[in-house]
């Protein structure tokens, strides 16, 4: 049975965890202060200014305050290493969401490399699904070829028959939209 050669996956693993989810920030984080540098690193990553309130809001849950001007300084920073075209090529091609951060000269480049990478990090996730698909079926139609084999009675071995015609057509027409994306083609036998 042919496997098909699967295009590389570039699959984001969540760096920017730190600001999604319940826990906005760590009471440890909250303690340790540096709102600046936490700042910069928000903004390197792309979170959105925004943020800084969330974390306010987290902080003070622990009794404890941020400073939020310190935050946002160092974010208008971590922003200008962010939006860069070469990281908006990146950021696409991972599939991330973009917080709208850029602004000013930047904010053009940044996004035209930005769609151009998601463009590309979206063909790929298409081709992965239709070439998951393929693999599925190539699996089963196996299965059902082994069956025939052994089918008891000709009720059974014409619904395996059946079922093995509506796999070959259906990976034929698999295999069509996997060649568009420069897979080889497959030969099937009935």
């Amino acid at each position: 049975m042919q496997t098909l050669r699967r295009l590389p996956v570039f699959a984001a693993i969540a760096a920017a965890a730190l600001f999604s989810g319940c826990a906005v920030i760590s009471e440890d984080q909250c303690r340790a202060g540096n709102w600046y540098e936490q700042g910069v690193a928000g903004g390197q990553r792309g979170v959105a200014q925004s943020t800084v309130y969330e974390i306010a809001q987290a902080c003070q849950a622990h009794g404890l305050r941020v400073d939020s001007d310190a935050w946002l300084r160092g974010h208008e920073e971590g922003v200008e290493e962010y939006c860069t075209p070469e990281n908006g090529f990146r950021e696409g091609r991972r599939g991330r969401d973009y917080a709208g951060v850029c602004t000013g000269p930047n904010a053009d480049q940044f996004m035209t490399e930005y769609r151009r990478g998601l463009q590309l990090y979206r063909v790929e996730q298409q081709y992965q699904q239709l070439a998951y698909r393929y693999d599925r079926l190539q699996d089963e139609l196996f299965a059902v070829r082994a069956a025939l084999h052994s089918a008891e009675s000709e009720e059974e071995a014409r619904v395996l028959n059946l079922r093995r015609r509506s796999l070959v057509r259906e990976l034929r027409i698999l295999d069509l939209e996997l060649h568009r994306f420069g897979a080889p083609r497959v030969n099937f036998w009935h």
